[in-house]
């Protein structure tokens, strides 16, 4: 039987973990599972596992602790879980194996000021900040606060990350994660007011199956962008630069309001 996946929605870390254990845990786990990632499929990254395991942990507690970034987790259940799925459950994320992620970032209320300004060859993580999201994805700094007051429109979001462990894929988690996202953007939709929400992703040319997968969620491809993507050779402080080529998705979802 493949394994019992449970995608979780990772609480959100004080701008500061200082010495609370819990938080210290969750950021430790998820820097570890980056790491592991950026190992293991490096080509779906704009990082670098060698840039990145130069950084301290302050770096992954500025993403974690971000008001325009959603983490969800995917987690290996007990095998005696016969519950609906917690997503807020802290105690099974810091118990259960970490076998994927994905990050959704935003909202933003106009295209121009969003998705078109995302460019394949930035990491969106690394551009982030404990008080908000890079210029590639808000106006400014100043508007990632943590209220969400009524909004109208359409909201605009970009996925910033995806990446599923090999021994679990071909088992819907990948699916699971994407869902899990886009739920989160209707959701928050239906908070601000507003009609609608579109969300973009980079996927590079070459990667037919997540190409697949995005489509068969209703993404369609809308652009293509050359890009080099950066690197420090290891045990060197040389650079040596890859190109690549990426598709832009999107996806645009009309929401319903509740009544």
């Amino acid at each position: 039987m493949p394994p019992t996946v449970v995608v979780r929605r990772l609480p959100r870390l004080p701008d500061g973990p200082g010495e609370d254990p819990s938080a210290i845990t969750l950021a430790t786990n998820y820097r570890d599972l980056r790491l592991h990632a950026l190992r293991t499929s490096p080509e779906a990254f704009a990082s670098s596992y060698e840039i990145e395991s130069q950084w301290g942990l302050d770096r992954t507690v500025a993403r974690l602790s971000n008001p325009q970034a959603a983490h969800f987790i995917a987690t290996l259940a007990n095998s005696d879980e016969s519950e609906a799925p917690r997503n807020n459950d802290e105690t099974a994320l810091q118990s259960q194996q970490w076998v994927g992620f994905i990050a959704l970032l935003g909202p933003t209320l106009s295209k121009s000021e969003s998705s078109a300004k995302v460019s394949a060859s930035h990491d969106p993580f690394a551009q982030m900040q404990a008080t908000g999201l890079s210029n590639n994805l808000v106006r400014t700094s100043g508007q990632a606060t943590t209220s969400r007051p009524p909004q109208s429109g359409t909201l605009s979001y970009h996925i910033g990350a995806v990446f599923v462990e090999p021994s679990v894929r071909k088992a819907g988690v990948g699916r699971a994660l994407i869902d899990a996202a886009l739920s989160e953007a209707e959701t928050q939709v239906h908070e601000r007011k507003a009609s609608a929400f579109e969300c973009t992703i980079h996927v590079d040319t070459y990667n037919d199956a997540a190409i697949r997968l995005y489509q068969k969620v209703g993404f369609e491809v809308v652009g293509e962008e050359t890009y080099a993507q950066q690197t420090v050779a290891p045990g060197t402080s040389e650079s040596r630069v890859i190109e690549r080529v990426a598709f832009l998705m999107e996806l645009t979802r009309v929401v319903v309001s509740q009544r």
